[in-house]
């Protein structure tokens, strides 16, 4: 009896030395974690409360308004504001040369593993056929991360979730209805942003035959397509979330 509770002994700090050593090897990355998440969420309040201001138009409809101004002098790579899903995705877009730059960078140029909501590279503000944007699903649901809802039963029967919000400085608020939502392997494909007609012809059709909801919304040569890409997953997945909308309004007229 004494050789077992031995044995059992022997394998209970084996057991729990082995949990202490993986605990210490995880540590650091679970410390930069938690602390980049925080000066996320940090940076996301103080610039809600510093550039961002909402007032009622003539209607009695609150109207966002966002000082580009103070962007800009904050981060000159700027190029618009993001707001969707309740303002749970409420935040900058910046634009590099590359589609690496802001992966690990925030809006203030700190480095930071929830990085930033970024514009593919080769867009040229929102005028191209195809806008892109880029952010992590990070596991607080920060950045991108709240896309997970859209999947998710009933989403879509809230009428104000049918709809994404972008501001600029050029135009103000411009409005984008989703029509395609689904889950694919990373590709070049759905982030193409320029096309000749045939080409965007065949890409609409694609991109409305893959979503998981047939929204019965029209999208034609004339249009122009807003997508948000992020992660399925974590730990370098290949699998991609991703949403389609097209501009409907260059300005606050949806009724929600």
């Amino acid at each position: 009896m004494k050789k077992k509770n031995n044995k059992n002994k022997t394998l209970y700090i084996i057991i729990l030395v082995s949990l202490i050593v993986i605990f210490l090897a995880d540590f650091p990355k679970v410390y930069t974690y938690v602390k980049d998440m925080n000066a996320n969420n940090k940076l996301k309040v103080f610039l809600l409360n510093d550039v961002i201001d909402v007032k009622l138009d003539v209607n009695n409809k609150e109207q966002m308004l966002v000082d580009f101004e103070k962007l800009i002098n904050m981060n000159k790579d700027t190029v618009g504001w993001i707001k969707f899903n309740d303002g749970k995705i409420n935040y900058p877009i910046v634009q590099s040369t590359d589609n690496d730059y802001y992966l690990d960078k925030s809006f203030d140029g700190k480095k930071n593993q929830n990085g930033s909501i970024f514009m593919d590279y080769r867009n040229k503000a929102f005028n191209d056929r195809n806008t892109v944007l880029f952010g992590h699903s990070m596991l607080d649901g920060s950045m991108f991360g709240s896309l997970r809802d859209v999947f998710k039963d009933n989403f879509f029967k809230k009428e104000e979730n049918n709809y994404i919000k972008i501001y600029t400085k050029e135009e103000g608020e411009i409005t984008y209805q989703i029509f395609s939502y689904y889950i694919t392997d990373a590709e070049d494909y759905y982030i193409t942003t320029s096309f000749e007609d045939r080409d965007f012809e065949i890409f609409i059709n694609n991109i409305k035959r893959r979503s998981e909801k047939d929204f019965n919304v029209d999208v034609g040569l004339d249009d122009k397509i807003l997508t948000l890409s992020t992660c399925y997953g974590t730990g370098g997945t290949s699998k991609r979330k991703v949403v389609h909308a097209k501009r409907i309004t260059p300005s606050n007229e949806i009724n929600y």
